[in-house]
């Protein structure tokens, strides 16, 4: 018997072979890990003003792995190198502008054929090379680090390619897309590809770029969402209602769980526009609002297995990310901070929601409010260690200044109110859904 050598991690032979040293390892990874940066940057900016939901939720998704990667790849950076170059600042001017070009983007076509068609594909060839190239013992921990980043990488592109093909259906879609994909390929090539390693074209297309980028925070919904700008929110005064029985408590609460795509729409914001902060920011908050898209991706999914038409039965408004767009950063940590801490009383938070679901004998829903607690417990957590020592605050006095700050942004709403019908569409949808009345007889018609 002969036990098999080195680990099982390649055979002499295979080790013998040449190999990426750690100078030609580090100025590849220093590239990488800008690349994931400005990618978690476009995914924060693209995020709100997409209309189309699908976009949305993977963005979400993707931002949060392009942070989680970066932080990988700077850990591993700096167990090589000290002191650790500094990674904060590019490390090639070409890279930049590969990025500017890419947010001249102006469609959803658009914007899903630079990520998913130029920039991703370039990546995760990269990053394939690389790991080839990369010694499966002396230099295990990099290989180690890039097979759990291909496996995101790969399941990203399988998403991207599937929905360029969607939302390019015509031959007059796929023509303008190649000729998007060619402009953006020139501006890749001059930055040496991914890696830096290629030979850069002698001239480039014109820049689309006219002036600076300014990134657009504005939420949007396509048509498909009828009731998008009703403000309208029945859901939670019916949730909390110890009269009303539990199926319509449960249908409510899947409700305030579908409308939660409001949550990263702010947050987008808040994490772009923060400055100066070590990386581990990014990837805690970036988790956060990855975890908010999904509690709307629950409710989505609950509505879904029970055969509700749920972007026109129920009113998915983007009301908050309006409201909060108008005040600072850290006031929308602040009211981010405040609604959190609002989630763990027993009586009216989570603890609460998901018996509600398990006294209903629900079984989708009691597994979704189970995780959706557990999630809101460490966004508590999040916001505790990131807000907190900013603000000078306990953690009374920032919730007490956060439903205050909230408060004073409810005037806000005023001036989109006329873009749609203001109405209670509760007992409609418990109608439609229950097939009987509400059982909730008067109705706070508050706005959020």
């Amino acid at each position: 018997m002969s036990i098999p050598p080195l680990a099982g991690l390649c055979t002499y032979q295979e080790a013998g072979k040449p190999a990426y040293d750690v100078e030609a390892n580090v100025k590849r990874l220093l590239r990488y890990a800008w690349i994931e940066k400005k990618l978690m940057d476009v995914g924060l900016y693209w995020l709100a003003p997409t209309p189309e939901w699908e976009v949305k939720e993977a963005l979400g998704l993707h931002l949060s792995l392009d942070a989680d990667h970066a932080a990988a790849i700077r850990t591993r950076i700096s167990e090589m190198r000290s002191p650790a170059p500094r990674m904060d600042v590019s490390p090639d001017a070409a890279i930049d502008q590969f990025f500017d070009e890419l947010l001249t983007a102006q469609t959803t076509p658009e914007k899903l054929v630079g990520l998913y068609a130029v920039l991703r594909p370039a990546l995760l060839q990269a990053y394939r090379a690389h790991f080839q190239n990369s010694h499966p013992v002396i230099d295990y921990p990099t290989r180690r680090m890039l097979k759990h980043i291909l496996i995101d990488e790969q399941e990203q592109m399988e998403w991207g390619e599937a929905a360029v093909l969607a939302v390019t259906p015509t031959s007059e879609d796929k023509s303008a897309a190649e000729a998007w994909k060619t402009h953006l390929l020139a501006y890749l090539q001059n930055m040496g590809g991914i890696m830096g390693d290629q030979e850069k074209p002698a001239s480039l297309p014109a820049s689309r770029r006219l002036k600076p980028f300014e990134p657009d925070f504005f939420p949007q919904r396509d048509e498909r969402f009828e009731m998008r700008w009703n403000f309208v929110n029945p859901q939670r005064q019916v949730s909390l209602n110890e009269n009303i029985p539990l199926d319509e408590r449960t249908l409510a609460l899947m409700c305030r769980r579908i409308v939660e795509m409001d949550v990263p729409e702010y947050m987008t914001r808040l994490i772009a526009q923060a400055t100066d902060e070590p990386w581990e920011y990014y990837v805690e908050m970036t988790r956060q609002l990855w975890d908010e898209v999904r509690h709307a991706m629950l409710g989505t999914i609950y509505f879904e297995n029970r055969g509700v038409d749920w972007k026109k039965s129920i009113a998915i408004h983007p009301g908050m990310s309006i409201r909060l767009n108008q005040v600072p950063i850290q006031d929308v940590h602040n009211v981010l901070f405040a609604i959190e801490q609002n989630l763990m009383p027993a009586k009216t938070g989570k603890r609460l929601e998901y018996e509600i679901s398990k006294n209903a004998n629900d079984p989708l829903a009691m597994l979704i409010q189970d995780y959706d607690w557990a999630d809101e417990v460490l966004h508590v957590h999040i916001g505790r260690k990131w807000l907190l020592p900013k603000t000078g605050l306990s953690s009374g006095e920032a919730v007490k200044k956060g439903w205050e700050i909230r408060a004073s942004t409810a005037s806000v709403l005023d001036g989109y109110e006329a873009r749609g019908e203001q109405k209670n569409w509760w007992p409609a949808f418990v109608r439609q859904v229950l097939g009987r009345e509400t059982a909730q007889k008067e109705f706070n018609l508050e706005r959020l």
